[in-house]
């Protein structure tokens, strides 16, 4: 009898090594979670409704009683709710915008215990915004992640490569041997996909090649570059159970390019960093599953009111998970569609039909090196002053920075951020690049209606999908 070491080490992670660390150095509760969610899978779309209705029900509840912000809404509202009725009166509720986060931040919060954390939300509407977290949503926000990597076919502790952004590894060239270390203990190889030359893609094969990986989980924008690389130079490519996508929207094309090339399906995760993984597709249907016990989801008007299933508009997101820093009918920047169809394949789990809006451009260097503009987009998070950015790549020589201040009086504060931010874009993609900053009253709009935060004019070296 053979005995494969991959798949034993994969077995120690996932009965052993993973467990222990999660329960009893992390003392989290990710594996009960995760459990929860592979049973409640199997529930009736009405018995997912009722733990939906009764969890809502406690968040609102909490958030009256401790949170003053919503204090004041209720009572300003008149809203009254009750557990018979919380999937009618949250509508009651004005929609939680990213200015109304920042004007009313203090009063947004309130910390239950030491494990908060800060973070940011992903600014690709050019608007990032600070919000908190604490333990409990992490832990669910990590059984969800687990949960869909197992409906692509990855169980705990598997090898699986992560073609992902990592802004870090660019500015300090990697994440030495404590990342190495990492890495292994979780069965996850990561590849950065934030910036990728013809040699680091040649690499990146044989990387997988050698890994074997049961799933990739990539940007949308680097597995389809790197996808083409394979395809343009007639590479071999290991063919994993399958590829997950996330950070932006799939095109059907570009799915099918995928797909063909390495010779597997590829899944679909919708998310964001302020609220988590939403939602994902299944084996059989494109739509994407929604998480009840994490999530409540509403697709809305220009209005802010209810639309009826099938028809496009602004997705509205109530995270259930988040006592610290509720986000009760949080207004994410996307478009989409709510199915009005039950899914085949048997999971009691809500379809949202697709995800219409918001997509990351693709940059490239006078070197050929391809750029995920989600890069920029991070050198503006906690910038205070900033309140929307547009990064536009003009040329191989000049990028364009469009800034819409919240106190130009304050300028002198941004200009600092200035020689910062324009250091990085040089290590990025070129030391003679010049970097033009642009202050402006507004960043006009795409014609869907979307703020484009990046995009290149560099005709016939990048594709560039707009929403």
């Amino acid at each position: 009898m053979i005995i494969n070491s991959s798949d034993s080490i994969a077995k120690l992670r996932r009965n052993i090594l993973l467990p222990i660390y999660w329960k009893y150095v992390k003392q989290w509760k990710v594996l009960e979670y995760y459990n929860k969610l592979k049973e409640h899978q199997w529930n009736t779309v009405e018995e997912n409704q009722e733990i939906q209705r009764r969890k809502l029900y406690e968040l609102i509840k909490y958030a009256n009683q401790n949170i003053p912000y919503y204090k004041r809404v209720i009572n300003e509202y008149n809203i009254r709710f009750s557990e018979d009725t919380i999937f009618e009166d949250i509508k009651k509720f004005p929609i939680l915008t990213k200015d109304i986060i920042r004007n009313n931040f203090d009063e947004l919060y309130k910390f239950r215990d030491n494990t908060y954390y800060r973070n940011t939300s992903g600014g690709s509407t050019g608007e990032p915004v600070i919000f908190y977290q604490d333990r409990y949503c992490l832990e669910w926000e990590i059984a969800a992640k687990t949960f869909f990597n197992e409906w692509a076919g990855r169980k705990i502790g598997e090898p699986m490569v992560k073609l992902w952004g990592s802004l870090r590894d660019i500015l300090k060239g990697g994440q030495g041997f404590k990342g190495y270390l990492k890495q292994q203990f979780y069965g996850v190889t990561i590849l950065n996909s934030y910036r990728m030359t013809e040699r680091d893609m040649y690499e990146y094969v044989k990387r997988i090649n050698n890994v074997k990986p049961c799933l990739i989980l990539a940007f949308t924008s680097g597995i389809d570059e790197l996808a083409r690389f394979i395809q343009k130079h007639g590479l071999s490519i290991y063919s994993p159970a399958a590829i997950m996508t996330s950070t932006s929207v799939l095109y059907p094309e570009v799915r099918a390019r995928i797909e063909e090339v390495f010779q597997t399906p590829v899944f679909n995760r919708y998310g964001s960093r302020e609220v988590g993984d939403i939602a994902c597709n299944c084996k059989i249907s494109p739509g994407l599953h929604l998480i009840p016990d994490i999530h409540y989801v509403e697709i809305v008007d220009e209005n802010g009111k209810e639309l009826n299933k099938g028809k496009i508009g602004e997705i509205i997101i109530t995270v259930i998970t988040n006592y610290t820093m509720p986000l009760i009918r949080y207004k994410i920047g996307d478009i989409g569609i709510l199915s009005n169809k039950e899914c085949k394949c048997g999971h009691g789990l809500p379809l949202l039909e697709k995800v219409v809006g918001r997509t990351k451009g693709v940059f490239k260097n006078k070197f050929g090196t391809f750029i995920d503009s989600g890069v920029f987009i991070r050198l503006f998070y906690y910038r205070d002053n900033i309140k929307q950015f547009q990064v536009v790549q003009e040329s191989f020589e000049q990028i364009t920075i469009n800034l819409v201040l919240k106190d130009k009086r304050k300028l002198k504060v941004v200009e600092k951020d200035f020689r910062e931010i324009s250091e990085v874009i040089k290590i990025i993609m070129d030391d003679d690049i010049k970097v033009k900053y642009n202050i402006v009253k507004e960043i006009k709009h795409s014609p869907s209606g979307k703020h484009m935060h990046t995009f290149s004019k560099i005709k016939n070296e990048t594709k560039i999908q707009m929403d």
